[in-house]
């Protein structure tokens, strides 16, 4: 079965927008608002530029560009990457997209601030995987830059743990997705097999198209860990996007602040 690799979201990448078009619509602003408050009140310098990694199709890389922020979105998907830029001119912002692994960040600039937005970080499904990752995010940073990353919150994955099947349904101008997951999560081993299936109705046509995903899911302190392992001096998890003192364990997603 594939892992994380540049075949990622190629199957699907045309319709991720599509898919998730309310919930990036009503998260993203809020995500940004949380990230900012980070930048002003945890990071020990100035943040202007940020590298944005895993990026997808740019929602978020977009958004820190209208604000001001100078923006370089990195992620392994070719597809995604090219529906990046096009949705940055089309939203008339500068932002910089390239294609390229967050387990091998190579960039002769540095920036003030790493991102690494919806539960991609899960996508390092191995201990190595994970460190390098971290240990390019910590190289990629000047002093004083701060890394924030998101993880579902494997306490309260229950319905991963049960491998419930969910069904449900997307409309959009004249496509209609039909989407049937079925994501299982190892209780000891904690990786989550992730199967879809999407079935589009689109100009007259169905498409079927199947596809697989593997991630880890990571505890706080397994987050913690891994951050200080690769250098991070100031580390913190905070629950649910609130820069404040609330018990990890108890909230449904976990926030990595990391401080250079």
């Amino acid at each position: 079965m594939p892992r994380l690799g540049p075949q990622i979201y190629t199957r699907y990448a045309k319709y991720y927008d599509v898919i998730y078009s309310d919930y990036l619509e009503r998260s993203v602003p809020k995500l940004i608002d949380f990230t900012v408050k980070v930048f002003k009140e945890v990071a020990r310098r100035d943040v202007r530029d940020v590298l944005d990694i895993a990026c997808g199709t740019g929602g978020p890389t977009i958004e820190l560009a209208r604000r001001g922020y100078r923006v370089v979105g990195l992620d392994i998907s070719r597809d995604m990457v090219r529906i990046a830029r096009r949705k940055a001119v089309s939203a008339g912002v500068r932002a910089v997209f390239k294609v390229g692994d967050m387990r091998r960040i190579r960039f002769r600039r540095c920036f003030d601030a790493v991102t690494c937005f919806f539960t991609s970080i899960n996508y390092n499904v191995s201990d190595d995987d994970m460190l390098s990752t971290m240990k390019g995010v910590f190289r990629a940073l000047r002093d004083g830059g701060v890394f924030i990353a998101d993880a579902p919150n494997p306490y309260r994955a229950e319905r991963w743990l049960r491998g419930e099947p969910v069904v449900w349904r997307v409309d959009h101008d004249d496509v209609s997705i039909l989407i049937l997951d079925s994501v299982v999560m190892g209780r000891v081993s904690a990786l989550i097999e992730w199967e879809r299936t999407l079935v589009v109705k689109e100009g007259g046509r169905v498409t079927m198209i199947p596809d697989y995903h593997r991630l880890r899911a990571y505890s706080a302190n397994e987050l913690k860990l891994f951050a200080k392992l690769a250098g991070f001096s100031d580390v913190r998890v905070y629950g649910d996007f609130r820069v404040e003192d609330v018990e990890p364990r108890d909230a449904r997603r976990l926030v990595l602040v990391a401080t250079r």
